[in-house]
């Protein structure tokens, strides 16, 4: 996916943050040596391989204990026909399902929200994060690396899987902040939109040009549910995601 060179990215960055960059890396390395070891990724770079076996069964016919809850939190974009047409899959699933999308929302706002915390503090299962479509524009977008960051650590801290979902893109490109998005959401796992569904035509967006309409969102609704299904482990906790793939 490369939309943002890795020079250009570390020239606008802080040395203590560089400085924390390369000890993460070096600290990558050296879990990397164990003989054997499939560890978690860690990073979204490093997303790489095949799945050694298959799902057991598609994620609609399988259940989740009783009490888990996914939230799903972001900009407009997930109202826009997504959450909408995840939502009963999720309950047919057996777990509930809690949207909080706020308009024109950005990264670093979500960063600092106490309704977040709040929620986080009730312990979901799987955290779905859906933001990026206002920051297309960004002409820095390095300078929203720490929110996408913070984001994901406390998802992490409150024991959640998280996802984070790219908006599917109404023009050409963004200035970068969907890669900064990919590099810094670990532990969250990666879905790029455009790259696994393709780009929605004009046909599936509302007039603005820019959000899914109701045949667009189904479409990508459904395209993020056959890959959360691949990167499900019910063998392990509910909602428990394996990354075993680069994305883009």
């Amino acid at each position: 996916m490369a939309r943002v060179g890795r020079a250009a990215i570390h020239s606008l960055l802080p040395l203590s943050l560089l400085c924390a960059i390369a000890c993460h890396a070096a600290r990558q390395d050296d879990a990397s040596q164990g003989p054997g070891k499939r560890l978690p990724a860690t990073v979204p770079s490093e997303w790489t391989g095949v799945r050694e076996t298959p799902p057991a069964a598609p994620i609609s016919v399988l259940t989740t204990p009783k009490g888990t809850w996914v939230l799903h939190i972001g900009d407009s974009f997930v109202d826009a026909s997504f959450q909408q047409n995840l939502r009963p899959h999720f309950l047919a699933a057996g777990a509930k399902y809690v949207s909080s999308a706020l308009t024109a929302a950005y990264t670093t706002q979500w960063a600092g929200d106490r309704d977040l915390d709040g929620w986080l503090a009730r312990r979901p299962s799987l955290v779905i994060v859906t933001l990026g479509a206002n920051e297309v524009d960004v002409p820095f977008p390095i300078a929203h690396a720490r929110a996408i960051a913070g984001i994901s650590r406390k998802t992490a801290a409150a024991g959640a899987w998280c996802v984070w979902t790219t908006p599917p893109l109404w023009k050409g490109d963004d200035k970068g902040i969907l890669q900064v998005i990919h590099d810094y959401c670990a532990p969250c796992l990666f879905f790029d939109s455009d790259a696994v569904m393709g780009r929605l035509e004009a046909t599936e967006r509302r007039p603005d040009r820019i959000h899914p309409n109701e045949l667009g969102g189904a479409r990508w609704a459904q395209a993020f549910w056959t890959w959360l299904s691949e990167h499900r482990d019910d063998s392990a906790v509910p909602w428990h995601l394996v990354p075993y793939e680069r994305r883009g």
